[in-house]
């Protein structure tokens, strides 16, 4: 017999949060990145914990995470696990600024006794990583550098302070010139395959697809980098819940699925649409600036400032739809402005446009339900699947995407308002369903200056 304990989050998806005062917003050289995420954790080394990722980039630089909890070394039971991704192209720089602005934030507000920072950061694994490409900065900044006229500037922290980087290509890619969101195994085409049977596979993908690391997804011939592997793995071995991967070129919060069935430009919905809309939302509808129908970037029209990713554009490869179908990860990709790579000077102003929209959505991992998975004996049961049914119109809608339990038991399924009927399923025990009924209760935090 399996035991289940189910536990209802009451948190919101809608949140005002607090302004302080933070250190000057500017560009960071790889090394300066590294050398401030040591800053951070030396004021703060109770509640931080500073980690590379196994592999490096091509050219060796480390891939680094800073993990904020009040128990930072270790996943506990119950207490969900978030993360930011920033700087995956080279050139789209303002994620990896804005993710060090918000360290340095959480470790001071904290420190302060900020109520609802530390309920945030007490209940919740926060995993930052700044720069995942670090090698295509790098490139950016020094293309930038050459490009400029001779005398223009002094140095180049101050072209790039007054400036940026003006090419929208070079430093997009990694150092082989891969692009690192195509790179990733095209897990959408299995799916989609699966999807025409009664009867399928529809979570955890990766035991089937992510076997040989030597060749590249069947969308682009490239083989898999070492940033995309080191990633990847990352993903599938870490109880992650909730995770948005920052870029720039565009102002909208972008959600599964990023390809179609034929790659072609369709609204693609995966089984948890509704869900995505709504935290895709939570992050639009708390930024300054995305939700406005004044669209400062292109002729593109995002109602509400959010948009399904094939339906912009098809993405191959991505790792957006990677997370959600290789394991049990949802999330997002936040296109944060219009420049790729911004003058510094610009920097101060887009934190205060996202500060409040990326506090917002790290609440996100929070809605809906969390529980253990137990035998009679009170020992936990590990990858035990979870399936969800909705009543919808007095029938119940089965969500074909199923979430399974991590090895202390404890599992985390993200969901919209409504009446449930959770069912947990592990081959050698009996089902066990459960119905219940959710309401995510808005949190509200004091906003002040």
């Amino acid at each position: 017999m399996v035991s289940v304990s189910l536990y209802v989050i009451l948190l919101s998806s809608l949140i005002v949060l607090s302004t302080g005062q933070e250190k000057h917003v500017k560009h960071h050289n790889t090394q300066e990145v590294f050398d401030i995420l040591d800053r951070i954790h030396g004021k703060c080394p109770d509640i931080t914990y500073i980690y590379d990722l196994p592999l490096r980039s091509v050219q060796k630089r480390p891939l680094r995470v800073i993990v904020f909890s009040d128990n930072p070394k270790h996943h506990e039971v119950l207490e969900p696990e978030f993360k930011y991704v920033g700087n995956m192209h080279g050139n789209e720089v303002v994620g990896r600024e804005l993710l060090l602005v918000l360290a340095e934030y959480l470790c001071d507000e904290y420190q302060k006794g900020n109520e609802q920072i530390k309920n945030l950061v007490d209940n919740t694994r926060i995993h930052l990583m700044p720069v995942m490409n670090p090698d295509g900065w790098e490139i950016a900044a020094r293309n930038a550098w050459n490009s400029t006229k001779s005398g223009e500037f002094k140095d180049i922290e101050t072209m790039l302070q007054e400036q940026g980087a003006l090419d929208w290509q070079v430093g997009r890619t990694n150092a082989n010139g891969v692009d690192l969101n195509r790179n990733f195994p095209n897990l959408d085409k299995f799916i989609y395959e699966y999807n025409r049977h009664a009867s399928h596979r529809n979570n955890h993908l990766d035991l089937e697809t992510f076997l040989s690391l030597t060749s590249g997804n069947d969308c682009h011939d490239q083989p898999y980098q070492p940033e995309t592997v080191t990633v990847a793995f990352w993903i599938m071995q870490n109880p992650f819940v909730l995770s948005a991967n920052l870029h720039n070129g565009d102002l909208v919060a972008n959600y599964p699925y990023d390809d179609s069935a034929n790659h072609l430009q369709m609204y693609s919905p995966s089984p948890d649409d509704s869900l995505f809309q709504q935290l895709a939302e939570s992050y639009s509808h708390t930024h300054l600036k995305m939700q406005s129908p004044k669209k400062p970037c292109s002729s593109d029209v995002f109602p509400e400032g959010i948009t399904n990713g094939a339906a912009w554009y098809p993405v191959c490869g991505g790792m957006q739809d990677f997370n959600y179908l290789a394991s049990n990860c949802f999330e997002l990709t936040l296109e944060l402005g219009c420049q790729k790579f911004p003058p510094g000077k610009d920097l101060p102003g887009l934190w205060e446009d996202n500060k409040n929209a990326l506090l917002s959505f790290m609440w996100q991992t929070h809605v809906g339900i969390k529980g253990i998975i137990a035998d009679e004996d009170g020992e936990p049961i590990y990858n035990a699947s979870i399936k969800v049914y909705q009543l919808i119109n007095d029938n119940w809608k089965y969500i074909d995407h199923d979430i399974t339990s991590n090895p202390h038991g404890d599992y985390y399924r993200l969901l919209t308002d409504g009446s449930y009927a959770i069912q947990v399923k592990k081959p050698g025990y009996e089902s066990q369903t459960q119905y219940i009924n959710i309401h995510n209760k808005e949190h509200q935090v004091d906003a002040h200056r």
